[in-house]
């Protein structure tokens, strides 16, 4: 008879918002009810004490605090609680750009706020692509090219890593999906339907056998490392190589 919740947060401030698996499941029937996808990973209403503020991407911290965006609006996340760190030991530029003021914290992720005050996370800000026409964050396109795969059948997958190819303005959005076959570019089938899912332009589709992680975690997608992977197969470097090589160095830590 447990109630399964699972928190949002951070070292320097845990919790910040928390929800029900139920929970998920309603928030993420509501999106897609209202017929734009699933924005993200939905991480709940803020906890008590817990006040959760989306910013303008790329807003100056040195500046001061800034103007929050209205409810559907992308942007970064930050929170105001009790339980927020003192700071960082020493590192008085990091610190500054952390602290923009009021008691506010940075949390380097970027989402969105929903019209019922649930706080949807669609990856980290520096993980954005920046394309032409604006910029892309990438956990939305992750979550539509899993939902769409799981279902029809023609090709088991795992993760999925959405990142940016190319120089920052004009970045093109490259899907990289896991599967147990030699990594490179994926086969047509496999392309068509992916760029059906995501339903905005993506450059190309690739094949790994494995993601590189996150050092600290061992778990999160290194998304600058299947980026820079991608990057260097589509310019015609053999791409077995450098992710899997990252991959193992990542294990032995």
């Amino acid at each position: 008879a447990a109630d399964i919740h699972t928190p949002y947060g951070m070292t320097e401030a845990l919790p910040v918002a928390d929800i029900t698996l139920t929970g998920i499941g309603a928030a993420e029937a509501d999106a897609a009810g209202r017929g734009s996808g699933v924005p993200g990973v939905c991480v709940g209403r803020p906890v008590r004490g817990s006040d959760v503020r989306v910013a303008a991407l790329g807003f100056d911290a040195i500046a001061g605090v800034p103007i929050p965006l209205d409810p559907g609006q992308t942007g970064e996340i930050l929170v105001r609680a009790p339980w927020v760190s003192e700071g960082y030991l020493g590192r008085w530029q990091a610190q500054r750009l952390a602290r923009p003021g009021a008691g506010w914290h940075r949390t380097g992720d970027v989402g969105r706020l929903d019209a019922s005050g649930r706080l949807w996370i669609e990856g980290r800000s520096v993980h954005v692509i920046d394309t032409v026409d604006g910029p892309v964050t990438p956990v939305p396109v992750e979550r539509a090219v899993e939902r769409s795969l799981a279902g029809d059948g023609l090709v088991t997958v795992g993760r999925v890593a959405a990142v940016g190819v190319g120089p920052a303005g004009c970045q093109q959005i490259v899907v990289v999906v896991e599967a147990s076959v030699p990594p490179g570019l994926a086969p047509s089938g496999l392309t068509r339907a992916v760029r059906e899912a995501v339903g905005r332009p993506v450059a190309a589709v690739l094949r790994t056998t494995t993601m590189p992680v996150d050092i600290r975690h061992n778990a999160k997608i290194d998304r600058a490392e299947v980026a820079a992977w991608a990057s260097a197969v589509l310019a015609g470097e053999a791409p077995r190589r450098r992710l899997v090589d990252r991959v193992r160095r990542v294990g032995r830590n």
